[in-house]
């Protein structure tokens, strides 16, 4: 009886389905572990999110920056192609900051360019659930005179 058992297995159309379906096993582990694993987006406080939001900045972290930034209101390119455009700047020793007050509380980087000042973006930190993250559209903020040149309207 095992040596028709073992016939069996030894034939490609047996074999063929096992070997099959052991991969399709262990592929679904592998997923399963790793959403498991995955670390949650935004941090769980107004100073946690400020604190890695300027560290990812410093380290010019990409992936650290798109777990921050609300997925919802940011494509998958957001955090890569906002890195590149602060490069192109040339910064220096960057800084976050909290305010809060308004309807958001609002969380500004701003960064030293030799020969230019400071530059700087701001985003609105939004709950999600038990996280704050990053509202990844522009903050519209009256008064505010970080990073403008000239007047509005002037060119």
């Amino acid at each position: 009886m095992a040596e028709k058992r073992r016939a069996r297995l030894k034939q490609p159309y047996l074999v063929i389905p096992l070997i099959g379906g052991a991969v399709l096993v262990v592929w679904l582990a592998v997923v399963v572990v790793s959403i498991v694993r995955e670390e949650p987006g935004g941090e769980r406080t107004l100073k946690g999110l400020t604190a890695a939001v300027e560290q990812a900045l410093a380290e010019r972290d990409d992936g650290t920056l798109a777990r921050l930034v609300d997925s919802e209101s940011a494509g998958d390119a957001y955090a890569k192609n906002y890195l590149e455009r602060l490069d192109d700047t040339g910064p220096q020793r960057i800084r976050a900051t909290v305010s809060e007050g308004g309807t958001h509380p609002v969380i500004t980087i701003v960064a030293d360019v030799p020969g230019q000042g400071p530059v700087c973006s701001a985003w609105s930190a939004v709950r999600k659930g038990d996280r704050w993250v990053l509202d990844a559209a522009p903050v519209v903020a009256p008064g505010s005179t970080c990073g403008v040149v000239g007047e509005a309207g002037s060119r």
